[in-house]
C-alpha cells in the first residue's frame, strides 16, 4: 500500500511538470494481459513491447522500469486530469474521443458479457439485466462499464472492482452472474487463474473497438506526432504483427 502511495504522489507531481520531450512523459497503465502485465518484475505484453519499440525508434532513454502500473481507474483519471501522460492500454469510443490525444491504433478486441455456461443464461437485450436483477461485473472506469451505462443499463445492477483478475474469480465463484471486459484479456485470465474457459461463454455483444495509447490533451502535439510517426514505423516494418503472434498464437 505504501508503494502505490508514493507511486501516485511521484506520477502526480511529474504529471505537472512541462513535458521538453518523450522522455519527460509518465507513463501508467495496468495489469491487463496480453496487452500490459507484469511477470517477473518485468514490464511486458502487446502493447508495453511495442511501446519499448517506439521510444528506441523515437531516441527517448525512457524504458521497461519507467513504466508504472496502477489500478484501472487511478490511472485513467491520472491520464485524464495530469499533464504529459500517457496512458494503455486505453480503448477509442467516440465517448473517450474528445478526451485524449491517441496514438495507434495498437489491435481490435471485442468487448462482451461472459457467464458461467452452466449458468445457461441467454441475454437478448441489456434490459433483460435489468429485468432479472442479474449483477454484472466491471471494472471501475473501464470501457466496458461505460458501454454498457450508455447502452442502458442500471447503475445498480454493477459491480465494480478494481482489478479484472479479481472479477473473473468472482463469476467463477457465482459472486456475480456477468462479466463486461475484453474478451482477449477475460480469456487470458481464465488461465491464469487455472480455470478451463470451457467452462464460460460469451452470451451478449457490447463492442469493438481498438486499442490506443492515449495522451493528456495537454501534451504537446509535437510529442505526439513523434510516437504517432514511430508507432506507423513498428507496423509497417512488421514488428507489431511479430509481437502481436509471440503473445497470441
Amino acid at each position: 500500500m505504501r508503494t502505490v502511495l508514493l507511486t501516485m504522489l511521484f506520477l502526480c507531481l511529474a504529471g505537472n511538470l512541462p513535458a521538453q520531450s518523450i522522455d519527460d512523459l509518465v507513463i501508467v497503465t495496468e495489469e491487463y494481459p496480453p496487452f500490459n502485465f507484469t511477470e517477473n518484475d518485468r514490464r511486458q505484453g502487446i502493447s508495453t513491447d511495442v511501446l519499448i519499440e517506439m521510444l528506441k525508434l523515437s531516441g527517448a532513454h525512457q524504458g521497461r522500469d519507467d513504466i508504472g502500473f496502477l489500478p484501472w481507474a487511478s490511472a485513467y483519471n491520472l491520464a485524464l486530469n495530469r499533464k504529459n501522460v500517457l496512458l494503455y492500454s486505453t480503448t477509442y469510443t467516440e465517448t473517450r474521443a474528445p478526451l485524449f490525444k491517441w496514438v495507434g491504433p495498437i489491435l481490435k478486441s471485442r468487448f462482451v458479457l461472459f457467464a458461467r455456461k452452466d449458468a445457461k443464461l441467454k441475454i437478448a437485450s441489456l434490459n433483460e439485466i435489468n429485468e432479472r436483477k442479474l449483477r454484472v461485473g466491471v471494472v471501475l472506469n473501464d470501457v466496458g462499464e461505460q458501454m454498457l451505462l450508455e447502452q442502458g443499463l442500471n447503475r445498480s445492477r454493477l459491480y465494480r472492482y478494481n482489478h479484472g483478475a479479481h472479477m473473473v474469480t468472482m463469476l467463477h465463484n457465482r459472486r456475480i452472474d456477468l462479466l463486461a471486459y475484453g474478451q482477449i484479456a477475460t480469456r487470458w485470465f481464465f488461465k491464469d487463474r487455472g480455470y478451463s474457459p470451457d467452462d464460460f461463454e460469451e452470451v451478449f455483444f457490447l463492442q469493438e473497438s481498438d486499442y490506443y495509447y492515449a495522451l493528456n490533451r495537454k501534451t504537446d502535439d509535437k510529442i505526439v506526432s513523434q510516437l504517432q510517426a514511430a508507432f506507423d514505423q513498428v507496423k509497417e516494418s512488421g514488428t507489431l504483427a511479430e509481437i502481436v503472434q509471440n503473445y497470441l498464437e
